[in-house]
């Protein structure tokens, strides 16, 4: 910003002093006549406060120090994209903000240095990769929007939980491009009879794999990517760990009590651990849209540490909706109209579950192509103010 060694104060008179006082501005500070090249006291005073507040004597000399500490403070972060570039490495008060961050997560252990290095580098990598994102170590947006959604509410769970919950949030609201696994009649009998379960597995497989499949249709008709897979396609997918964005499972639940019936939702947590809280968010969502639907008794969501809930960094949830050994159940299941508000009710709780910022309406008003439409003109709107 200007030569080595240049110093400048009270009286002085150059134009580098429009540059001084432009970016002293923009950081907040009154300049005073932002169009004249004099240090007036306006300048003076404001250049002593900014170096009280930045730990530099506050003399109100113009100088070395003092304009490398200018120009720190030049970029707030998120004003520009940061990377690791050995030859002219970024340096500035960006840069400190997201060491900082960094290391209240436990990710950076090095000095707060205001320079993106080797060390920031492989902070921000590790950030990435704790987070599903493109692991390429440049703090762009969407690294950035997953940052704050971690230090923002950061004591508010453990580090799985707030990694859940970044990862949903950094990824905007659109369904187009996402990675979906539809998981069709997984085994969730909750009776040890046998022949009952087989008596029942074949009609059971039929109607799961008949919702999977409408499920699916109306995800690939927003642009998303969908994958209807049965329990030994599961078993050998490679893409729960890395690609996918929820896995679904629908079955339908035995008992050997031909009165039970009804539906319910389960997700991955424990008596004494964090849940899964897209996990928990998305099974409640689920849950309400099918009992908005359908007239099938409401048996609750539930946190459950089943292996098949957490065996992939995947968030999982069961739908068991209804019980085939169940008269009036299987009559609902029987029914296509019923099949496909089921399916209608999964699809509009995926797309909820991406809904942070935009207008959630009411539960079961609307189909998918409809909300997709309110999201749509949200975000006109959005761009229009």
């Amino acid at each position: 910003m200007t030569p080595h060694n240049s110093t400048f104060q009270l009286g002085a008179s150059d134009t580098v002093l429009l540059t001084v006082k432009a970016q002293l501005s923009r950081l907040g500070y009154d300049v005073g006549d932002s169009s004249s090249a004099e240090f007036d006291h306006d300048l003076d005073s404001t250049i002593k406060h900014f170096q009280q507040r930045r730990g530099l004597f506050p003399d109100g000399v113009l100088g070395q120090q003092t304009f490398e500490q200018i120009e720190l403070a030049r970029h707030q972060l998120g004003d520009r994209i940061l990377r690791f570039d050995p030859v002219r490495p970024f340096s500035g008060d960006d840069v400190a903000e997201l060491q900082s961050k960094l290391s209240d997560l436990g990710l950076y252990a090095s000095r707060i240095d205001f320079t993106f290095a080797e060390t920031t580098d492989a902070a921000v990598r590790d950030l990435q990769k704790n987070l599903g994102l493109n692991v390429d170590g440049v703090a762009g947006p969407r690294t950035l929007r997953g940052l704050e959604a971690v230090t923002r509410g950061s004591a508010s769970g453990n580090i799985f939980a707030l990694q859940e919950k970044a990862r949903l949030q950094s990824s905007g609201p659109s369904l187009s491009g996402r990675t979906f696994v539809i998981d069709s009649a997984p085994t969730l009998p909750m009776t040890d009879d046998t022949q009952l379960v087989a008596d029942h597995t074949s009609s059971a497989y039929d109607y799961s794999m008949d919702i999977a499949q409408r499920i699916s249709g109306r995800l690939a008709a927003v642009g998303a990517s969908p994958f209807v897979l049965d329990a030994d396609e599961r078993a050998a997918s490679d893409l729960l760990d890395s690609r996918a964005s929820t896995l679904i499972s629908v079955s339908q639940d035995f008992h050997t009590n031909p009165s039970a019936n009804g539906v319910a939702t389960f997700y991955f947590g424990t008596a004494t651990g964090q849940p899964s809280p897209i996990g928990k968010r998305l099974a409640e969502l689920i849950q309400r849209e099918i009992l908005s639907r359908t007239d099938f008794l409401d048996c609750g969501s539930h946190a459950r540490s089943w292996k098949s809930l957490h065996e992939y960094t995947t968030p999982t949830v069961h739908v068991v909706v209804g019980y085939i050994t169940n008269d009036d159940d299987r009559q609902r299941l029987h029914s296509a109209r019923v099949r496909d508000s089921i399916a209608e009710s999964v699809a509009v709780a995926l797309q909820r579950l991406y809904l942070t910022e935009a207008a959630d309406p009411v539960t079961g008003t609307v189909d998918l192509v409809a909300l997709r439409e309110m999201i749509a003109r949200k975000s006109d709107e959005n761009t229009a103010d």
